[in-house]
């Protein structure tokens, strides 16, 4: 089902019919918050010509809202009418697809896609989590590449999608000239991007940072605030070391997306409020109302990808005979609440929770 009949890129820029070659079509599979970020930016270029996949419910109401990202001067970009599908028919004339679902509904996109897809399209990977791309592999026979959004992206209101936190983009070493071609329409909209050949170290510095995610779902407050509070901080100082401990073992690099090497983060967060608050300022660099994207899917009665983040700490730690009980019970707390559980982690809990793990580290 299609939901809009007019090319975005049209109304908003100079007619392009005459240009020498056609514009690159490119297909956001998994229009959310990350998806309808970076597809309306790529909307502003008429190199391109962008089609979104989405639920129903994202078509409808982008049809009568159209999609707005703000970045994170404020400046805000508009689609009146974008271009929204929601069925996979949609994607055999896609030459680039960026597949942002999360990680939870992967499998079962993946199979879906797999019958629609031209066998020279240039698929992209934006889940969160490590060892997505054997996932890819098992369903899928096109090219597939990584890519890292280290950011977040928060729907302010219907069609409005808003860029809270800083960081660039990783994406997966290549000279594809349709990704160069992305890389550059995403820096003139001012999200700045990195290529790396190490994608594996770019995929287990980002779950270093994403295992704040659960805490902060937990703690229910905002991420600016939860930072500014020792007691989430030491409990996340523990769930990240427990990670480091396992990297070291497992000799796995992890790539630093902070002015701060990764091994230096927990000892950092361990600071008294004050003086943790004056040397992380670029941390603590976050719009007041940021919150966690598991915030976001518990807020939605969804379940969440736990399973992906902390929870990938503990199967690493199994794989080696070891416990990790400090994601363990991050895990725990999680799928209780998933559950709807009134379960609210307030400081106090959190050095509980601590205490009540330290010294369990290995069986």
């Amino acid at each position: 089902m299609r939901f809009a009949n007019k090319n975005p890129a049209a109304e908003l820029l100079p007619d392009h019919s005459a240009r020498s070659s056609a514009p690159l079509c490119i297909a956001i599979v998994g229009a959310g918050a990350i998806g309808c970020y970076l597809g309306t930016m790529l909307c502003q270029s008429p190199d391109f010509d962008v089609m979104f996949i989405g639920r129903e419910r994202m078509a409808l109401e982008s049809a009568a809202y159209g999609l707005t990202a703000q970045d994170l001067d404020g400046a805000c970009y508009q689609v009146t009418s974008p271009v929204v599908y929601t069925e996979f028919e949609a994607l055999r004339s896609a030459q680039l697809v960026l597949v942002t679902v999360k990680a939870l509904d992967l499998e079962l996109v993946l199979t879906q896609i797999s019958h629609h897809l031209s066998p020279d399209s240039l698929v992209v990977a934006m889940q969160n989590g490590v060892a997505i791309a054997p996932l890819y592999q098992q369903f899928l026979t096109q090219t597939v590449l990584r890519a890292i959004v280290p950011f977040n992206v928060v729907k302010i209101s219907p069609g409005f999608y808003a860029r809270t936190t800083g960081a660039e983009m990783i994406w997966q070493q290549t000279e594809d000239v349709r990704i160069l071609a992305v890389l550059k329409q995403l820096q003139r909209q001012g999200i700045q991007s990195k290529q790396l050949v190490n994608i594996k170290a770019a995929e287990f510095g980002k779950l270093l940072l994403n295992l704040n995610n659960a805490i902060n779902a937990l703690s229910d407050i905002p991420l600016q605030q939860q930072l500014l509070q020792r007691s989430y901080r030491v409990l996340l100082a523990a769930a990240m070391l427990e990670l480091l401990d396992l990297c070291q073992r497992l000799q796995i690099e992890t790539y630093s997306y902070t002015s701060v090497p990764n091994r230096f983060i927990p000892f950092l967060l361990k600071m008294p409020d004050w003086l943790f608050k004056r040397l992380a300022k670029k941390m603590l660099a976050i719009s007041p109302d940021a919150r966690s994207s598991m915030w976001d899917d518990i807020q939605a009665e969804k379940a969440t990808e736990i399973a992906f983040l902390n929870g990938a700490v503990v199967t690493l730690a199994e794989q080696l005979e070891l416990d990790a009980p400090v994601n363990r019970i991050l895990v725990q707390l999680v799928k209780r609440k998933e559950q709807g559980e009134p379960i609210r982690l307030c400081p106090l809990h959190a050095e509980q929770l601590l205490q009540e793990t330290r010294g369990t580290q290995r069986r």
